[in-house]
Formats: structure tokens, sequence, C-alpha cells
């Protein structure tokens, strides 16, 4: 097939800024380099690194980009907004769109993917006779969604990253396709590893210390505060300390806002016992986790499937979650022990520390499940969007 992917508008492809989407689209591109499978026309915001990558030479992978970024593009971006003030998305997202369409509609292609952008499908369906399918990473198609019943409608379908995600388009009770096709992880990079320079001593902690690790961005959505706030209630625990890992947004992460001040300041006051290292390359991210004992994923919303719990079991790790949303399933087989968000998270999360390093031996042993490798997440990819072929 002929495949137009457009991407969110956000983050570039190859995922040079990083991005859970993104490093998931880069996965399935370099399925496809490799097998040959489809030609696919990738649609992306543009950043002066992606030249950097191989990828970008393929010859079934070709990369056409949107500088969404220059003084031009965003007074035409602001101006776009001012004309069309009752668009979809932000008018950033839908500039983004109208630029790629531009480009999109000189070519024909037996299928559009949308990723993450359910709600491109409205202009569209109103302008190409072209299958349109989305790609589903977040809780976006919902029964509280706007426009919700025109959204399913305007998608011939949509691959969910989860049960969880595809259980909550179906609840909108409209006929539809919905399938799942689970996130893959690279095993690869995913294993033990010893850095030279990413080292409990460099980082002030010690080999005796049971060390709890957080990864993912510092917002408070995320639960980080009732973390810390747990390492607080363990103050008299002198070797349960926590190595909190990332930043609020990406490569885009700032050092100082009110929220991030704060965590800082109860960091502060523990004296040692909670280190913050900022936003790192996800490239470095098993470096850090082999530092640690367990992993906490104490999400405070549904989350769509868990790629923090993924990777921590990857590497070995026993996890603390909350047990909402598509969390759950990437637990499943694994040592770990689920707790209620709409509890007390602190006091959970304090007495779930203190079990699996009283009973480390019982929580040792967890591996990739093979369900979330990148190859049968691609493999799978590609099975479901051929469902879409009509030639």
């Amino acid at each position: 097939m002929k495949i137009a992917i457009l991407t969110s508008g956000i983050l570039p492809v190859p995922a040079v800024q990083g991005g859970a989407a993104e490093n998931l689209i880069d996965f399935y591109l370099a399925y496809n380099d490799l097998h040959h499978l489809h030609d696919i026309t990738i649609y992306s915001v543009y950043h002066p690194d992606v030249k950097k990558r191989p990828a970008t030479q393929s010859s079934v992978n070709h990369y056409i980009y949107i500088n969404r970024h220059s003084l031009f593009a965003r007074l035409r971006a602001k101006c776009h907004g001012l004309m069309h003030n009752n668009e979809y998305y932000h008018y950033q997202l839908e500039y983004f769109f109208e630029r790629a369409y531009q480009k999109l509609k000189k070519q024909h292609f037996d299928l559009i993917v949308l990723e993450n952008r359910p709600g491109y499908a409205f202009k569209l369906k109103n302008r190409l006779n072209t299958p349109i399918i989305s790609h589903i990473h977040t809780d976006l198609v919902n029964p509280e969604t706007p426009q919700v019943e025109n959204l399913i409608k305007t998608n011939e379908g949509f691959i969910c990253v989860s049960e969880y995600i595809k259980s909550r388009i179906v609840s909108v009770g409209l006929p539809t396709k919905a399938s799942v096709v689970y996130n893959g992880l690279d095993q690869q990079r995913f294993k033990p590893q010893v850095s030279a320079t990413i080292n409990r001593p460099s980082m002030g902690f010690s080999a005796n210390d049971f060390l709890v690790i957080y990864t993912g961005r510092i917002v408070p959505k995320k639960g980080v505060k009732e973390l810390v706030q747990a390492i607080q209630l363990l103050q008299d625990e002198p070797n349960i300390k926590l190595l909190v890992v990332g930043g609020n947004n990406y490569g885009d992460s700032v050092s100082s806002n009110p929220y991030l001040d704060e965590l800082h300041e109860m960091g502060r006051q523990m004296k040692g016992k909670v280190l913050f290292t900022g936003f790192v390359p996800y490239e470095q991210l098993p470096s850090y986790l082999c530092l640690a004992n367990v992993a906490v994923v104490p999400s405070r919303i549904n989350e769509a499937l868990g790629m923090s719990a993924i990777e921590a079991t990857a590497m070995g790790l026993p996890v603390i979650a909350t047990n909402d949303g598509g969390i759950p399933e990437t637990l499943e087989g694994q040592k770990h022990i689920l707790i209620d968000k709409d509890g007390d998270m602190p006091q959970q999360i304090a007495e779930a520390i203190l079990q699996i390093k009283e009973h480390d031996v019982d929580f040792k042993g967890n591996q990739l499940n093979p369900h979330f490798t990148k190859e049968v997440y691609a493999e799978t990819f590609f099975k479901e969007i051929e469902r879409y072929d009509i030639r």
C-alpha cells in the first residue's frame, strides 16, 4: 500500500526530541524499512537534528517536514487561528495540518493514518476519498469527547494502545472498528547495563541504599508530589532514597516552575533522600533504571497504557502503580503492587515500598513481556492497518 502518516504536529519524527508516540512511529518505520512492506510518507514537524538520523535516507519511508517554529510560520499560524477560531484543535495544530495537507493532496494514497489526531479526519473526509484510520495513544475518543459521534463516523477505524482505550471508544455506543496493538519497547536497549558516568556513587547514593525510582514527566497529574510525600513518611528509614528522572516537558523541559519548585524544596528538606536529575535523553534511561530497586508509577489519571511500567519490568524491577487505565495491562504476570489513586496515595506508596524492601527476594524476576517487544508491536501494527486495504 501507499500510506500517508500524519504525526501529532508537536514533536518531530524521527524522535530527536523524545516522545512516546514518536518513538513508536520510529519502531514501525524501522520495521518497514527492513521488510519493505509499504511505501510510506510521513508528515512531521521539522527539527534540525532530524537530518542526522540515517532513518531519513530510507527508500520506502519518505519524510516530509513542516517548519512550525520559524517566525514566518508562527505568524501564519496565528493568522490562521484568527480566521478560523472554531476549529477542532489549537490553531497551531490546525496550521500544521493545513500545511501537511497541501503537500499530501499532491499524491494518491491508499490509506491515511492519523497519529493521535483523530480530529484531522473531519477535514480530510470532506476533501479526499481515502480511507482514514486513527492510531490512538491517549484517551481522546470517549463519551465526553466533543463531537465524538462525528469523530467516530469520520474515521474508518481505530488502533488502540490498550484494551482500556478500546473500551473507552466502544463505550460511545456507535458501530466502529477498534483493535488493540500494544506499544513496543526496544529490548536491546532496555537491559542491564553499566555506565561509567551514571552510577550510585556519582549521585550520592550508596550500595546499601534501597533506591526508589520515578521516570517520566514531572507534572501534577503524574503523581510525583504524592511519591515525594511517601518518602517523607519514610524518613525514619535512612536507606530508602528516591531518584526522580525527567523534566516537565520532554526535550523542552524547564528548570523551574511553581510545581517543580515545591518538589525541589520538599526534597531539600529531606537532606539527601531525594535527587532530581532533570530531563535526560531517552537513550540514557536504562542506565538510571539499573541503579534502582523498585519503580513507582503513581499516576493520578487513567493512563492509556503506561510505558514507564513496561520499561521498569524490562529492567527487572518490581513496580508500584495505580490501579486504573491501561497500567494494569502492562503488569500482568509481573511482580508488582497496585494502589488506589483515589485513596491516600502517599501512605499506600510508603507501605508498598516497605513491603517490597522487606520481601525483596519475592519481588525479583521481572522481564519484558513478549507482547511489548518492538518487533511484535510493529508486525501487529501492520497486520491491523492492512485490514483497511481496499485496493
